[in-house]
């Protein structure tokens, strides 16, 4: 339902007389924005034209369906406030009301828009609080670098390159348990973590062993190897090998 902004009472305290329930009218409209409302004519005399109009200010802001209505007691007329995309933020003038066929004539104060605030002047009590949030933020953020750079540094002074691969294979190989934090969680699990790591190099080192003897025994001793065993060597050293990369990865 439209909102009724105004209530017009004609003919009460005499023969084409006018009155008006509110002294002026506010419509809350920003550029480019559109709104329908109401006024609502009152007639206590005998039914008759009035005239609705606006001041030169409005003219094209304030379009009224109906601008020569026929009251017999009580009529709304509908009317439709717009402002322009590129109008003025704020726009008063007048809506005028005309009876008795142009012999009285009256009107009231309209305003049509929204005063523009400053967003400076909402944050008058509290001028410096952008600088103090600025300054709290950049010392948490000093304090969230810090123990990175440490951490990088350390990590940096343990090796890097293939060095530090050929560390923590060493390491890995001679079954030592790491002292990092990821090896301290699975400690838990189990104890003998080394083990199977040992194992695949042992078992990598006696395959590559075999197959340069292979090669270098004279043909008087060398020995044959079927089908069978060479899939399972084969299959034996691209498990340790992959086993042993794993391992290798999963510690840089």
């Amino acid at each position: 339902m439209e909102q009724i902004f105004q209530n017009v009472i004609i003919n009460r305290q005499e023969i084409n007389s006018i009155e008006f329930e509110k002294e002026s009218i506010e419509i809350p409209l920003y550029p480019g924005g559109e709104q329908t409302f109401e006024i609502l004519i009152t007639n206590h005399g005998s039914p008759t034209h009035i005239h609705l109009s606006v001041s030169e200010e409005l003219k094209g802001q304030i379009t009224f369906l109906r601008d020569n209505p026929y009251v017999l007691q009580k009529e709304y007329v509908s009317a439709v406030a717009r402002i322009p995309q590129e109008g003025r933020m704020l726009t008063k003038g007048q809506i005028f009301i005309t009876a008795g066929y142009g012999s009285k004539k009256k009107g009231f104060p309209v305003q049509l828009g929204k005063t523009e605030v400053k967003p400076q002047e909402s944050r008058k009590d509290e001028p410096n609080k952008w600088e103090e949030d600025a300054e709290e933020f950049e010392t948490s953020r000093l304090s969230v670098s810090e123990p990175v750079k440490k951490a990088s540094r350390s990590r940096i002074s343990g090796g890097s390159g293939f060095g530090g691969i050929s560390t923590s294979a060493f390491r890995n190989f001679k079954g030592g348990l790491s002292t990092s934090p990821r090896k301290r969680v699975r400690k838990g699990a189990g104890e003998h973590d080394g083990f199977p790591l040992t194992l695949a190099v042992g078992g990598f080192l006696l395959l590559i062993s075999l197959f340069f003897l292979y090669f270098m025994l004279p043909d008087s001793v060398q020995f044959n190897v079927s089908f069978t065993q060479s899939l399972l060597f084969s299959i034996l050293f691209v498990t340790c090998t992959t086993y042993i990369l794993l391992k290798f990865m999963d510690e840089i």
